[in-house]
């Protein structure tokens, strides 16, 4: 990793000594402590909870000139005490869990754009198509091409990615990525917004994403989804909305035709926030038996989009596979207390459903239907500085049969899954030249 840095470093010193251009050097370091009795995986009488602590570590690089921009952040992500160089004496290091999280260059062209190439964050709307996933410790990015162009209430961009595996030289592909690894071969998308009024802005998303057919094979199964995300601000109150519509090939190569529907209504009075919404995401309704309806895969994939936070913070639902493809209804009252400006409590309870019938895996000829249990999450959070902030949460989700048979587990064997954690976020501004 030091040799990573001082190389990174050096680069950006020689373009600080040869343009006038804003040179800045940040950090984080994360290091998160958690209890994991059920997060995304089902504790049984026969297993035990764990406990670790996993840290983020990032130095961030950038470079900020009159027309061009630099980004470069370096990360290294690990659990305390998962080192491969090790002995009975002493642990060392990792030498897999250091990457680049971000790395990219990015140039003003024309009036009101810009391109960005490199890998980098998508943030689009309520992230959930286009997300950053922040929660993870590894965070998401993607090795794109970007263009965007923003004026007078508009934006307007284009992105464009080809993914090709890690085997064989540069410029040979062998196609030999396993598609149950669920990686995108492609992603591409056609964003367009508009501040229609200062209180309302409506925004169109298309998306074109490609999974590979299958090993040593040059086809791709292409995707698509489109929709709209709608937001409306008005002094306490907060309303958005999304409704998508999936069609195209599926993983597996069935033709798709799925849906996402949400709406969320938030409002702030002092120092509590109350609110709901409600997600639905459609699935496949295995009771159904006709040919037509079989022949098309019905259930919404939201792809690279965010999980936590979304459908509960214990991540039991992160594709459609984790309701045997049956969709999932989602309907989650809200509240938080703000006890100053750097210290809130928050409760939020998922109420989950199957938006179909699923076969039942522990019974012949069984469909499975309805609730899927609830789940509670809680988390308290304290800002003590600008770049300094302590958060913690507990979850607690109230299990039923039906979900105890979706997730392939006896209902007597089950136990209540529980998760809880406590996370320090530290980001220091370690240098910045001026202009």
């Amino acid at each position: 990793m030091n040799r990573k840095f001082y190389l990174l470093l050096g680069f950006f010193a020689f373009f600080v000594l040869s343009a006038e251009a804003q040179f800045e050097v940040s950090a984080e370091l994360r290091p998160r402590f958690e209890m994991n009795n059920g997060y995304a995986a089902v504790p049984t009488d026969q297993t035990e909870p764990t406990y670790f602590v996993s840290q983020r570590s990032r130095i961030n690089l950038g470079l900020n000139k009159e027309n061009y921009r630099l980004y470069f952040s370096l990360q290294d992500v690990r659990t305390w005490g998962n080192d491969n160089i090790a002995s009975g004496t002493g642990v060392f290091m990792n030498t897999g869990s250091t990457g680049l999280h971000q790395v990219w260059a990015e140039f003003d062209v024309f009036k009101n754009s810009r391109i960005r190439v490199g890998r980098q964050e998508f943030k689009y709307d309520d992230q959930r198509l286009l997300a950053w996933r922040n929660w993870s410790q590894y965070g998401q990015t993607y090795d794109a091409f970007l263009y965007s162009y923003k004026r007078e209430g508009w934006q307007f961009d284009v992105a464009l990615s080809y993914n090709n595996d890690g085997t064989g030289a540069f410029g040979v592909n062998d196609f030999n990525v396993d598609p149950i690894n669920r990686r995108l071969r492609t992603l591409n998308f056609i964003y367009l917004k508009n501040q229609i009024t200062d209180e309302f802005s409506l925004s169109m998303l298309n998306l074109l994403t490609g999974y590979q057919k299958d090993k040593t094979s040059s086809t791709t199964y292409l995707m698509a989804t489109q929709g709209f995300f709608g937001e409306y601000k008005k002094n306490a109150f907060t309303g958005k909305f999304n409704a998508y519509y999936q069609y195209g090939k599926s993983q597996t190569g069935m033709d798709v035709s799925a849906y996402m529907l949400t709406a969320e209504l938030d409002y702030k009075a002092r120092k509590l926030s109350v609110g709901a919404g409600i997600d639905v995401l459609s699935g496949q309704d295995a009771s159904k038996t006709d040919a037509d309806y079989q022949q098309k895969y019905h259930a919404f994939d939201v792809f690279y989009g965010v999980r936590y936070a979304r459908y509960g913070n214990m991540n039991h639902y992160l594709t459609p596979a984790s309701t045997l493809h049956g969709g999932l209804v989602d309907i989650y009252p809200k509240l938080a207390y703000h006890f100053n400006p750097k210290s809130t409590f928050s409760l939020q309870y998922h109420f989950f459903s199957l938006a179909t019938k699923v076969a039942d895996p522990l019974a012949n000829n069984a469909w499975l239907k309805g609730s899927l249990g609830g789940e509670l999450d809680m988390i308290y959070a304290h800002k003590f500085a600008k770049e300094i902030a302590l958060s913690a949460g507990i979850s607690v989700y109230n299990t039923n049969d039906t979900f105890a048979r979706i997730k392939d587990v006896s209902p007597t064997e089950i136990e209540t899954p529980v998760w809880g954690w406590v996370m320090l976020t530290f980001k220091p501004s370690l240098f910045v030249s001026s202009k």
